[in-house]
């Protein structure tokens, strides 16, 4: 009752801090939260919408040359940076369907998109021009609109809407003048860090639709074959590296860089489930600041050859693909939501083939989940049941092609 009475001053009025009886401040400070929180909130979309924006543009550096016909040179330039664009939207389309893919398409592409190439350039920038009494010269940087590019190549059927991925996993030494050989499979718990040569598979691969294992999340527990740490390793031993991180695909082979601004690889692509060797080749990158392209000799020699490659792994692989399945799980003996949580990461993190994992009814002591997986119900569990980085410990029973039933011990 004393704290009552000390909350009221003698006329019965609710006594207040000095802040809060200020109605003024007090207002002031509402509305500069307010304009904080707008403020932030704008921020952000801004920042997503640069973001969405940046990854549907593909920038390119490329030339372009126009004749001149009677003095008309105003014609001839537009007739060069047409032809600048024409170049940029054929790179993007062989980086997408591949030379043989481009050429078995040839007629269509034409018609349907190179036709007219003005609807795909999003924006560009003359770097230099010269010319002389007979044609006019451009070097240009070129930004692609890849989303329209993409859905003008699923409209004509020649890209899938919903591709099933591939998991690649890259096993490629890179050597440079007068350094050691650089490769982290001579001691994959060390966690090197990834060589310029695997960053630009990575990111050419993933501009492919393939999804790339980032051996750096999957330290194997358990004992390797002493070949699998050679330098220099055989096929065998690739595939093996491969089914020991769930690859579909390993890239092997070598980049070597010289310090005259050349670059060459030979790489070699196995199927794992069978060891077949599906493409292979060898390929050289010059870059030259002459033709003021940024790109480093390592990018360009990787990208001839998966310019030449990519496709013809797409069509060997894509056929051997399974179906999107649906399976219930149903875990008992869970004693927390912690180790629902970390179970569902276990699955979402350490198996690329599952796509979704979703709750269907908690109960208690009792979780049914539908999992979509890029396969079926016994292959998961195996590899479930197998694998070393389990959350806890855990038996499989009534296992079927609808799902399993999995009891904690």
């Amino acid at each position: 009752m004393n704290q009552i009475k000390d909350l009221k001053d003698k006329g019965g009025r609710d006594k207040l801090p000095c802040f809060f009886n200020n109605k003024s401040r007090f207002l002031h400070l509402c509305l500069f939260l307010l304009f904080m929180s707008l403020t932030l909130n704008l921020l952000i979309k801004v920042s997503s919408a640069q973001e969405i924006k940046e990854a549907a543009i593909d920038e390119r550096t490329v030339t372009g040359t126009g004749i001149i016909v009677k003095e008309n040179i105003a014609l001839a330039r537009n007739e060069a940076i047409s032809q600048a664009f024409l170049k940029a939207i054929e790179e993007y389309i062989i980086q997408k369907l591949g030379s043989q893919g481009m050429a078995n398409n040839f007629q269509r592409l034409y018609e349907e998109i190179l036709s007219r190439t003005k609807e795909e350039i999003q924006d560009y920038q003359i770097i230099s021009e010269f010319r002389t009494d007979r044609y006019v010269r451009i070097l240009m940087k070129v930004r692609v609109n890849k989303a329209i590019l993409e859905q003008k190549l699923q409209k004509i059927g020649l890209l899938g809407i919903d591709d099933i991925q591939v998991d690649v996993l890259f096993l490629v030494l890179e050597k440079k003048e007068a350094f050691p050989a650089i490769y982290w499979w001579g001691d994959p718990s060390k966690q090197t860090s990834f060589t310029q040569t695997e960053l630009t598979l990575s990111r050419v691969f993933e501009d492919r639709g393939f999804r790339v294992i980032n051996r750096s999340f999957f330290t194997p527990e358990e004992s390797f074959d002493r070949g699998m740490l050679n330098l220099i390793l055989s096929d065998e031993q690739a595939v093996k590296w491969g089914k020991l991180l769930s690859a579909q695909i390993v890239v092997s082979g070598e980049a070597q860089v010289s310090e005259t601004s050349r670059a060459s690889v030979y790489l070699k692509a196995i199927r794992v489930v069978d060891g077949t060797i599906i493409a292979q080749g060898y390929r050289e990158g010059i870059s030259d600041s002459n033709l003021r392209d940024d790109r480093s000799s390592i990018e360009l020699a990787i990208n001839n050859w998966a310019n030449d490659m990519i496709s013809h792994i797409i069509d060997v692989v894509k056929p051997a693909q399974k179906s999107i399945n649906e399976i219930i799980i149903i875990i008992k003996g869970l004693k927390s939501y912690r180790e629902l949580r970390d179970f569902k990461e276990f699955l979402k993190k350490k198996f690329p083939e599952i796509r979704s994992v979703i709750e269907r009814s908690l109960k208690r002591g009792l979780i049914k989940m539908s999992v979509e997986v890029n396969g079926d119900s016994k292959g998961l569990a195996e590899k479930i049941l197998n694998h070393p980085k389990r959350p806890f410990s855990f038996e499989i029973n009534g296992l079927s092609d609808q799902g399993f039933t999995l009891v904690i011990r």
